[in-house]
């Protein structure tokens, strides 16, 4: 294939869409030192790692944040380089390159990952059959019944349906797939092709068990549907479970031209570029304190050096930030310090062998004879076989229609087998069919093929034969003295030591290599899968002459002859085994166990002895089973993410309720959900940002209106806290009864409005001055510039009109500037408790047709004040029913909190 032009890197990234999602390290640093809402924006999780297991921690805690209450940092050590999937792009003919910062064994070719935000994601191939429960003895059961519940769905099926493997393959159809899937079970079920594993001991494909809501109940009719069978076919309904249970489970968002796969095979990227544009939509600008508001940031190109931890008195280790390689030096980011009994945390989601190194780097002497002895080891891969024929159309002519192939065709199949040692294993069967090649067969077929390697072998189809890759996966034995992590004492990567990786290497001869039990464990289940392989193979070719293709140009004979002649010929064909860790499936190193003695971390992925350190990605499983380890990877993700979220990462103080109130209902109650529910009215650069379970005001430019839109109040109790910060700059209010503010004002009122000299026309924010009450928040009760008071201009500051609790600019009868002995004072007011920086203040105000009261009280100290009783006469302003809001003016920040009605 072609490989893609070189690109020269930025700061961010290959392409500059990077600056739209990315910060640098210098920009995160700066926002985490301002203040927003009366606190720092330090970062509650630092994620080390943007690769797949990292991104999806950081998707799922950021939309799982219902109260807007932490931030979260994402460290990369690459650059950002694909928006998407490489086969979701228009076709290259190329992909990011693999980096090998470690160090192998002599004995070892061990492959790279790719460093670049989305990770492994990005290219990997989409199989992810689930792991069987005979691949999970070894797990802590709580693991066990949190990924597949005895009763119910757990994080499997959630993982399913994020990477979409419980679509069922629409994409995948046609006469070749039926006609391979229905030869294929046929054959399995066949004497002396078994597998070590019955149809009755396989899960079903997650289509199948895992429906949601809606969808029409599974039956014969249904299931016929999703094979692409006639109507009139008379397979019964167990059997048809048998032929979906065939079905690859690949990572396919959603079905298009048959066989195609644009824009929908799953990666970590676009979910977080999705969660770093809202953040950046919320942040609502740009620079250091509009930063401080985004929730999220990324910065690539970053490279973590270690953990920056304290042990405390317990002998427990915290960790209080990370250290990174920036411009030749170290710099140090802390974590928010705890608070409300919480605290922040960080997850290391690197790959398992970086993974491992820093955990290595940072514990090695804070967790000496812990868990940092047991890092390291239990390192733990797959065995990969690779066996591909070309076969005639005639050995699959019984279950082929008589009409060619119109089109170019693949069919991606799986079947899973187990060892006579106990370990298992899986086969990737994909094949390729058509009619002729066009010139653009190359592009198809990259669009098609579930994994990109095969490619180059499926173009040696032709309209007489099929090309099918049977790619064995195998499952490495645990606990394998000869696999094992640990630090060089010599060279170093961005001046930390690098990691050397050592690997049981079973495809070496066992005189070259002797090794351990397990290694040579790992060599009986490699022969018992390569046996298996081979009856697969002959299941297609039947006895058929075939082609084994050990190469894109090299083609092995088979001819027709006796069954052990035929098994003989494949057995000969040695050249199919990869070298060891080129399935980018490392596992098992940081493992989970219940017996702190005997793992590295907890079952959600702690590390032992460490308060607030978590480890994502399959470094955690304490055996790797056959499957890619991606599935299972997202499920513990997201695991771990709800137990940061609802258990570790501080909580807002907001959810903290008031006692249960009889009759009334919350218009705010610090989550997402009810925050959706309010507009904002006014010009841009500024508004009501929702932080740590509360409404905060920010910005500069003018006055705002943040409304509650979706209902109309006429009689009601409303009752809603608040906090300023500055004592000289807190000028807000809350607004009651008045039209929604798109609407042109009543004529009356448009009048009145061209006789106010501040109104502003154009911003609908003024309207509810106009048309509704304001309940004033200014203990400054500064007078209005644009006022002439009896000769006096500016108007004095110091008026009760103007002050905190009054129904702002009706008289008060204010006996400071009591000039005008002929106008009635039409409010009864008393000044109410002075605001206190940093304190909450609870408002109550009560609307009773044209009667307003106003209460208000310090709820540290529980001092409460009727500050205003107000009787309107005015027939234009007030009219019930009208909206409730909250002002945030320009240079004044005040928070809101508890914001509940009773009509």
């Amino acid at each position: 294939m072609a490989q893609p032009i070189t690109s020269e890197p930025t700061t961010f990234t290959l392409d500059n869409m990077g600056r739209f999602l990315c910060n640098t390290l210098a920009e995160a640093l700066d926002s985490a030192a301002q203040i927003t809402g009366g606190r720092r924006r330090d970062f509650d999780v630092i994620i080390i790692g943007g690769g797949t297991f990292g991104g999806v921690v950081a998707e799922h805690l950021f939309i799982a944040d219902a109260t807007r209450s932490r931030r979260i940092l994402v460290l990369e050590g690459g650059p950002f380089v694909l928006p998407e999937h490489v086969q979701n792009m228009p076709f290259l003919g190329g992909a990011p390159d693999l980096r090998v910062p470690w160090l192998n064994h002599p004995a070892l070719n061990y492959s790279g990952l790719i460093f670049a935000i989305g990770g492994r994601s990005l290219t990997w191939g989409g199989w992810s059959p689930e792991l069987l429960d005979v691949e999970l003895t070894a797990w802590p059961q709580t693991t066990r019944d949190a990924l597949r519940p005895p009763s119910g769905e757990g994080y499997f099926a959630q993982a399913s349906r994020q990477i979409s493997v419980k679509e069922t393959n629409d994409f995948i159809y046609g006469p070749l797939h039926t006609a391979l899937r229905k030869q294929l079970h046929a054959g399995l079920k066949t004497a002396g092709n078994e597998t070590g594993f019955t149809f009755a001991d396989l899960l079903d494909h997650p289509a199948v068990r895992y429906p949601d809501p809606g969808e029409p109940p599974l039956d014969a009719t249904l299931l016929r549907d999703w094979l692409d069978l006639p109507p009139t076919d008379t397979t019964p309904e167990p059997q048809l479970r048998e032929l979906f249970k065939l079905e690859a489970p690949l990572a396919v968002q959603s079905n298009t031209i048959p066989g195609f796969l644009p824009t929908n095979k799953f990666s970590a990227v676009p979910g977080l570029i999705r969660a770093a544009r809202l953040a950046a939509g919320e942040a609502d600008g740009t620079g250091p304190v509009a930063d401080a508001r985004k929730r999220l940031m990324i910065v690539p190109n970053c490279h973590v050096q270690e953990l920056l931890t304290q042990t405390q008195p317990d002998n427990w280790v915290q960790v209080t930030g990370v250290r990174v390689w920036q411009n030749g030096g170290s710099v140090d980011i802390p974590l928010a310090p705890p608070r409300g009994g919480r605290q922040s945390a960080a997850v290391i989601a690197l790959g398992t062998i970086e993974t491992t190194r820093i955990a290595l780097t940072t514990f090695q002497q804070s967790l000496a004879g812990r868990a940092a002895q047991r890092m390291g080891s239990n390192l733990i891969a797959h065995l990969r076989t690779n066996l591909t024929i070309r076969v005639p159309r005639t050995a699959i002519a019984a279950n082929l229609p008589p009409t060619l192939i119109p089109s170019l065709q693949c069919s991606a199949l799986l079947v899973k087998g187990k060892a006579p040692s106990g370990r298992t294993f899986h086969f990737q069967i994909t094949a390729a069919g058509l009619g002729k090649l066009g010139g653009d067969s190359e592009a198809e077929l990259f669009k098609k093929l579930p994994t990109l390697e095969h490619m180059s072998d499926m173009l040696r189809a032709d309209d007489n034969t099929v090309v099918i890759t049977i790619r064995g996966i195998g499952d490495m034995t645990p606990r394998n003295p000869d696999s094992f992590i640990d630090l060089s004492p010599s060279e170093t990567d961005f001046d930390r030591p690098k990691a050397v990786v050592h690997l049981g290497n079973a495809k070496a001869k066992p005189q070259d290599f002797p090794g351990s039990a397990q290694t040579n464990n790992d060599r009986a289940t490699w022969d018992a899968m390569d046996a298996v392989a081979d009856k697969i193979a002959l299941i297609f070719a039947g006895n058929e002459p075939f082609d084994i293709l050990p190469s894109p140009t090299s083609a092995i004979l088979v001819p027709p002859g006796t069954r052990p002649q035929r098994l003989a010929a494949l057995a000969a064909f040695k050249n199919r085994r990869d070298d060891l860790g080129t399935t980018h499936h490392d596992a098992g190193t940081m493992r989970m166990g219940d017996a702190i003695a005997d793992a590295v971390t907890n079952d959600f992925g702690r590390i032992h002895d460490t308060t607030n350190c978590y480890v994502a990605g399959p470094a955690l499983f304490p055996t790797v089973g056959s499957p890619n380890p991606m599935l299972t990877g997202v499920a513990l993700g997201r695991r771990t993410g709800d137990l940061l979220n609802s258990s570790v990462l501080p909580r807002p103080d907001a959810l903290v309720s008031p006692q249960p109130e009889t009759g009334f209902r919350p218009l705010f109650d610090g989550t997402a959900a009810m925050f959706k529910n309010w507009r904002l009215a006014g010009p841009a650069g500024g508004g009501m940002l929702h932080v740590n379970g509360e409404m905060v005001s920010y910005g500069d430019g003018g006055l705002r209106l943040f409304y509650y839109a979706t209902e109309q109040f006429s009689d009601f109790t409303l009752r809603l806290q608040f906090r300023m910060f500055d004592p000289n700059a807190h000028n807000s209010g809350v607004f009651i009864r008045f039209p929604s503010p798109p609407r042109d004002l009543a004529d009356p009122l448009k009048a009145r409005a061209a006789s106010e000299p501040a109104f502003d026309s154009g911003n609908a924010a003024w309207k509810p001055v106009i048309a509704g009450f304001e309940v004033q928040i200014d203990d400054n009760a500064r007078g209005d510039s644009g006022k002439d008071f009896y000769g006096i201009r500016p108007e004095p500051d110091g008026k009760f009109k103007n002050r905190t609790g009054a129904i702002y600019k009706i008289q008060a009868g204010d006996r400071v500037w009591h000039l005008n002995f002929n106008e009635p004072a039409v409010q009864q007011y008393t000044p109410g408790p002075a605001l206190v920086p940093g304190v909450w203040f609870e408002y109550e105000i009560v609307v009773l047709g044209d009667d307003y009261t106003v209460f208000l009280t310090n709820t540290e100290t529980g001092q409460r004040q009727q500050t205003t009783s107000f009787h309107n006469t005015d027939v234009e302003r007030g009219r019930a029913p009208g909206l409730i809001g909250i002002q945030a003016y320009s240079g004044n920040t005040v928070a809101w909190r508890h914001v509940r009605i009773k009509v």
